[in-house]
């Protein structure tokens, strides 16, 4: 089977870049597009970004501390120029015209070259030679600055070769390496019983302090507090306290049963353990191995989909969540699993620049994008233009472009903001409490730009405890302030049209509600939610189809809330103005506010659900075949697309997997269902396209919830929070289901580099 590559699917022009949660059909229809100038440059970008540096450079490695890994990786894995690298020509050397040679670097083992300062170096040397010469001179070229002088490069090589510090350095190098491979501790570890000591004594006390940046890493707690700085002190009673901060009130607490760890915190000169620096370092740890996890998941599955939304932070960034959706398991332990990789913060958000980040994150995680199948966007403009987005709530939005609508949802959000604060929600709490009635909510929500339960929720409780909230506004208005002004212009703004428009908002919000939580869910796949979408489709037709006496019952409900503001029904006077309103004419209220809004309403709710959703109806024409138990030619297109074999062959697996499902009466409704029946032994290429099938997105609601995980991790207080930080904050937040011990976050720590031998 060959993959489709990640061009095919970022293509097209800046609008198709964000194509919505199941591009498949997108793709079907655009697979003799490839040659577009987006294309062209992302392919390019793509191709460009493993180009951007030599990530083992010997001049990466110079005049710092090297962990074992690293001294590994400069043994055994540097970056070596291929036979037609084109060495530059570089000032000093150009009235000679020499260059650096390849044949130089055949002649002697130990040389290197390093792309990044344009010299040479020993790689022995630059790992284990630490002053050499007579008297013990500090070393020069070839060991801790780049040797470029190519007219004496035999005569210094040769002489370079021996050195008395050259000669113990390979002797180092061949003892360290076997070590290495072979787990042993190093030379110096087994010379040096003080060193071995010492590093003991750090791991034994590192560790609570890893542990007490991932409880609250876990947790979502700040680490900082006003004071998180110097040396740890243990006070007495006597003394006040002062907030150091969640991590260090923690690592205080495991101190008392800990006498170890107590005599360290204590110990001068051993804050570096606990600084700032140190738990980033610990975060940022932590992170890399979650996302290593994750990564080797998504590789393995070799079938993925990427979900993408963008959101603006605390600190006005603009953030790009990057998610993964993909199958994991087998047989009937298969799930699918939708994981959080890391935000990106972006500085333009026009498809074109989207693409090329989300290109460059999956790359810079380690993910194969040559797996990628689907793409799901939700939210911005350029978004849920051309292509429809698997959005319920844009298709609220959209419809509510009709005037009284909106105006009603924009009057009971105005309700909340004026009601939101402590003195207005004590009185409206004390008119709930004196009353005799028994309400499920107590205070009026927020009316939440993007989760539609949260829309149906703060609906639903404006209805509810909309006498309460009468009551309520009728007391302020007896307040001697200007307060009192703004609930007077409140009450006369909920007329007849407002109190219709809540009604029929009501109803139609509860036919979309149980649309919306399925969408929440992960396991959902594509198949699924478009048919359920056409039964809430199909309901709401039938409500249409009988809105005269689904009206006449709402038009009551309106009239209860009306006599509770001491109104009647009616309809809005029209001024000679109002020549477009429409159908002036009746003079029955209830006729013409069933024209006017509800039949308007319910049509425009019933289009947008078609176009975001039932359109969808055309990426599972091919799919649909693997449950229909009948044969079309969109399934010979979805063959040509997907796979790279021959038909015949999978139409005979076709063929077979019908006859083993009528034979044993199953007939799978999801995807999920099919895919744990499918044996991937028996049948491999319907087993990748039920895969596929599966790991198409349908909605963006995992990049959703990490954006509530952004809110409270990136606040006010901590506004200054670095990209690398917040990552691997997140990670620990999200993804509480991956274990992860603190022995591997210390193994992990141990492997980077840094100005400090913490000896680990």
């Amino acid at each position: 089977m060959s993959n489709k590559k990640i061009t095919n699917f970022f293509k097209t022009t800046s609008t198709s870049v964000s194509v919505t949660a199941s591009t498949a059909s997108d793709s079907l229809k655009r697979k003799h597009e490839l040659e577009t100038e987006d294309s062209q440059i992302i392919g390019n970008q793509l191709e460009n970004v493993v180009h951007l540096t030599q990530k083992n450079d010997i001049g990466l490695f110079l005049n710092r501390c090297l962990s074992d890994h690293e001294k590994n990786i400069v043994l055994t894995n540097l970056w070596s120029p291929q036979a037609n690298y084109l060495f530059p020509l570089l000032n000093n050397n150009a009235k000679r015209n020499i260059k650096f040679q390849q044949r130089w670097l055949d002649k002697f083992n130990w040389l290197s070259y390093s792309e990044k300062l344009e010299g040479a170096f020993c790689k022995y040397c630059v790992v284990f030679a630490k002053s050499g010469g007579k008297g013990s001179q500090a070393l020069g070229s070839l060991v801790t600055h780049a040797f470029q002088n190519w007219k004496k490069a035999l005569e210094v090589f040769e002489k370079h070769s021996k050195h008395e510090y050259h000669t113990l350095s390979l002797l180092k190098s061949e003892q360290f390496l076997k070590s290495f491979s072979s787990g042993q501790p190093s030379i110096i570890d087994i010379l040096d019983t003080e060193r071995m000591k010492q590093k003991k004594e750090n791991r034994l006390n590192l560790l609570p302090i890893i542990e007490c940046v991932m409880l609250c890493g876990r947790q979502e707690l700040a680490l900082r507090g006003h004071k998180d700085a110097g040396p740890i002190c243990f006070k007495t009673e006597s003394e006040p306290y002062i907030n150091e901060g969640n991590f260090r009130a923690i690592l205080k607490y495991k101190a008392k049963d800990l006498n170890h760890l107590k005599h360290f915190l204590e110990s001068d000169g051993r804050y570096k353990y606990t600084s700032a620096k140190i738990q980033n370092e610990i975060i940022s740890s932590a992170g890399d191995i979650l996302l290593e996890k994750i990564v080797k998941e998504v590789n393995s599955a070799k079938c993925f989909s990427v979900l993408a939304d963008e959101t603006t932070d605390i600190s006005v960034k603009e953030q790009l969540a990057l998610c993964v959706r993909y199958v994991v398991g087998s047989d009937e332990n298969v799930f699918v699993c939708e994981r959080f990789l890391k935000y990106i913060e972006i500085h333009s958000l026009t498809g074109k620049d989207i693409a090329s980040t989300i290109v460059n994150g999956l790359n810079s995680c380690g993910i194969d994008c040559s797996n990628m199948y689907g793409q799901g966007y939700d939210g911005a403009s350029n978004m849920s233009g051309r292509f429809k987005a698997h959005s319920l709530n844009l298709a609220v939005s959209t419809s509510c472009d009709i005037q009284a609508i909106r105006n009603s949802l924009g009057l009971v959000e105005k309700m909340y903001c004026f009601l939101n604060t402590p003195k207005r929600k004590n009185v409206l709490l004390s008119v709930i409490n004196e009353s005799d009635m028994d309400t499920r909510s107590k205070s009026i929500k927020h009316l939440c730009a993007t989760r539609w339960v949260e829309r149906y929720t703060a609906i639903n409780d404006f209805v509810e405890l909309f006498p309460y909230v009468i009551q309520t506004l009728e007391k302020i208005c007896e307040w001697n302030d200007t307060t009192s002004t703004d609930a007077n212009i409140l009450m006369k703004a909920m007329d007849s049209e407002f109190l219709i428009s809540l009604q029929v908002i009501k109803v139609l919000f509860s036919y979309g509600l149980p649309l919306c939580k399925l969408l929440q869910k992960v396991n959902l796949d594509l198949k699924e939610a478009v048919d359920l979408a056409e039964v809430t489709v199909a309901t709401i037709q039938r409500l249409r189809g009988n809105i005269t006496e689904e009206f006449k019952q709402l038009f009551k409900e309106a009239e209860k809330m009306a006599n509770i503001l001491d109104i009647t029904i009616s309809i809005k006077c029209l001024s000679k103005k109002c020549t477009k309103r429409a159908n002036p004419s009746i003079n029955d209220p209830e006729e013409y506010y069933r024209v006017t809004i509800a039949i308007p309403y319910i049509d425009s709710f019933i289009q947008q659900l078609n176009e975001r959703f039932l359109c969808h109806k055309n990426v599972l024409k091919g799919f649909q075949c693997l449950f229909s138990g009948t044969y079309s030619d969109d399934f010979d297109e979805l063959l040509q697309f997907y796979l790279d074999t021959d038909k015949q062959i999978v139409k005979a697996e076709l063929n077979l997997w019908h006859a083993v499902l009528n034979n044993n009466g199953q007939h799978p409704k999801s995807g999920l269902e099919a895919l744990r029946l499918c044996k991937k032994e028996m049948f491999p290429n319907l087993h990748f396209l039920v895969q596929i099938l599966c790991s198409l997105p349908v909605s963006t609601a995992t990049p959703e919830r990490t954006f509530s995980c952004l809110k409270r991790l990136k606040t006010y207080l901590r506004n200054t929070m670095t990209e690398t930080r917040l990552n691997g904050l997140t990670m620990l937040a999200v993804h509480t289901d991956i274990p992860l011990s603190a022995e591997e976050v210390l193994d992990e720590l141990a492997k980077k580099p840094r100005k400090l031998d913490f000896v680990l």
